[in-house]
């Protein structure tokens, strides 16, 4: 179990905290584990909720830009946790796991887009040495996005970073609030959970 411990739905009488939790059953990313942690705090799921709607789900910057940034900050920190969710609002644009195997060596990549790399060279530079942001790498940024995305997509590494930080120190794990949805998995990661189930329907 987390370091926190998570919120008893059964007690929560508040329908916008329910919709939010539930909205993390239906579609993952973020995971029913990490939504019930912030819901020890009301104000804070909403307003992490609200923030992760508005710059990641939707905002001015497609959206594949912001995940393929998210599993790279998830990676690069060695979060299992978090490089283990897989956005459905990504697979719907088109990202596979070729992509998220590349986002590391990113800059070896004859997958992703020259666009894309700018994003993970800012991405790299935001989470581990703002250095490494220089002229070329304005330059390249400037090259592919307009100033409002590169605000949003800053503004949500940065949130997407900090998160999952955060959650690292919890020791949170997938499945420990049932496996009956895997939404939001990788495949590798929800194979290893319907394996589980199975190991443990078997044995009982």
């Amino acid at each position: 179990m987390p370091r926190i411990s998570y919120v008893n739905a059964a007690e929560i009488t508040d329908p916008e905290i329910l919709s939010l939790l539930e909205d993390s059953r239906t579609y993952g990313t973020p995971r029913l584990e990490s939504q019930s942690i912030r819901a020890r705090v009301p104000a804070v799921l909403k307003t992490f909720a609200a923030t992760w709607q508005q710059t990641f789900r939707d905002g001015v910057l497609d959206h594949s830009v912001k995940e393929l940034a998210r599993v790279f900050i998830a990676k690069s920190l060695e979060c299992g946790y978090c490089a283990g969710q897989r956005s459905h609002l990504g697979a719907a644009a088109g990202l596979t796991e070729r992509e998220f195997d590349e986002v590391i060596e990113f800059r070896q990549s004859t997958i992703l887009s020259d666009r894309e790399k700018a994003a993970l060279k800012w991405a790299e530079a935001i989470a581990w040495d703002p250095g490494l942001a220089d002229d070329e790498v304005w330059a390249e940024l400037h090259a592919h996005f307009t100033e409002p995305e590169l605000v949003e997509l800053g503004y949500f590494i940065g949130l997407t970073m900090g998160q999952q930080k955060f959650l690292k120190t919890l020791g949170l794990r997938h499945g420990e609030l049932g496996t009956e949805n895997l939404t939001g998995l990788a495949p590798e990661v929800a194979e290893e959970l319907r394996a589980q189930a199975g190991s443990t329907a078997v044995s009982v």
